[in-house]
């Protein structure tokens, strides 16, 4: 992130590059931003050393709001993937969320508990991109168009064969979105689609299992 970068450069200049490679770890020095939202005690931008793990930026964020059941989390924004709570523990470093096949993206943590649809947000994940779409390349505008269009027949119980068909739909246009589409918002519209679908209990049989 450009903000970001400049943000860093005062302490650098003043402190030396060595001290300001000593904080986070091997792979991802310094310290990076991150914003939490949703159901979350207390949103906000906190600011931590590469390496700590989701699990102490959500603690130190307050937990899930009410005392709720964590049931996701959204990790880099809509561009992001989403993760498990027994994810939780995984180191917020280059190579640590490279491991889980997430990356740090934006910085966005976004909670969900049990009081939220997550099929809902799913889909309107997938509109976001329909309509953010500029236009200009094939995978991109057309595939937003299908993707958005699989997940409401399978929210729907209207697939075209059966589910597990409509998945393949789904893992069929995220490939090609991703090597096709001309920028990278074509490139990531599907992942929070897909790591919905791998790691989440939505659209298995229709909208919930």
């Amino acid at each position: 992130n450009n903000v970001e970068t400049f943000v860093n450069i005062p302490d650098i200049v003043r402190f030396g590059g060595p001290a300001y490679a000593a904080i986070g770890t091997a792979g991802s020095t310094g310290t990076r931003l991150f914003c939490l939202a949703g159901r979350v005690e207390r949103p906000g931008v906190y600011e931590f050393p590469f390496g700590v793990t989701l699990r102490q930026v959500i603690e130190a964020a307050g937990g899930v709001k009410d005392g709720g059941a964590l049931t996701a989390i959204l990790f880099g924004g809509a561009a992001g993937t989403f993760l498990t709570p027994d994810e939780i523990d995984v180191p917020l470093s280059f190579e640590g969320t490279r491991e889980i096949g997430a990356s740090l993206g934006s910085g966005v943590v976004m909670l969900f508990d049990d009081k939220v649809d997550l099929a809902d947000t799913v889909m309107r994940i997938a509109a976001f991109f329909r309509d953010e779409s500029c236009g200009q390349c094939v995978p991109c505008r057309v595939g937003t168009v299908r993707q958005q269009e699989a997940l409401q027949r399978l929210a729907a119980g209207a697939t075209i064969g059966s589910a597990a068909d409509e998945h393949q739909r789904l893992t069929d246009l995220a490939t090609v979105m991703r090597d096709a589409s001309i920028c990278g918002l074509g490139q990531a519209a599907a992942n929070a689609v897909q790591s919905a679908i791998e790691k989440l209990p939505v659209f298995q049989n229709g909208r919930t299992p």
